[in-house]
């Protein structure tokens, strides 16, 4: 008689032991799936470049060989490192750096920095704004002592054109 209470004590915690780990588990998995947050949304592939990109990427892969590695479509606020003498940065600079991508990007492989910019311009609607969206994209890059090079998807370039405008020409 006396081992009987130790017994159904033992026996109502580990009752109470595993009633709680299962509503542990079930107010976990409920809370945190993402199949619930994505629900009604659907997801399919898209292209990385357009047509015009692609060709472009193939002839500048060529045009910087072994001298650079290429990147395309990165976002502005992965290039550089926004550094303050005080405060935050105001909201609207932020939105805009993580919104703004460059077309492509030259990374030296050494050092593993950004050294020229290549950016395709599309072409811009008469009712647009006189260009000053991108006056923060250019400044920046100017800034961080990155090239930037911008290039029209109209025009035709040649491997030796683009060596020639990346000035990447070896001095002989």
């Amino acid at each position: 008689m006396e081992l009987l209470y130790p017994i159904l004590g033992i026996g109502a915690l580990a009752f109470l032991g595993s009633l709680a780990w299962e509503s542990f588990r079930r107010r976990r998995a409920s809370g945190s799936s993402p199949a619930g947050a994505l629900a009604g949304m659907s997801f399919a592939a898209k292209p990385l470049m357009t047509d015009q990109e692609a060709q472009l990427y193939n002839l500048l892969r060529l045009a910087v060989e072994d001298r650079y590695l290429l990147f395309t479509q990165i976002p502005l606020w992965s290039l550089l490192d926004l550094r303050l003498a005080s405060g935050t940065p105001p909201v609207e600079t932020l939105r805009e750096l993580a919104l703004k991508r460059a077309t492509f990007v030259l990374v030296h492989p050494g050092s593993r920095l950004v050294e020229k910019v290549v950016q395709v311009e599309r072409p811009v609607p008469d009712e647009a704004p006189d260009g000053s969206h991108d006056s923060l994209f250019e400044s920046a890059l100017h800034a961080a002592g990155v090239q930037l090079v911008r290039l029209s998807p109209l025009h035709a370039y040649t491997v030796p054109g683009l060596v020639t405008l990346l000035d990447l020409a070896d001095p002989d």
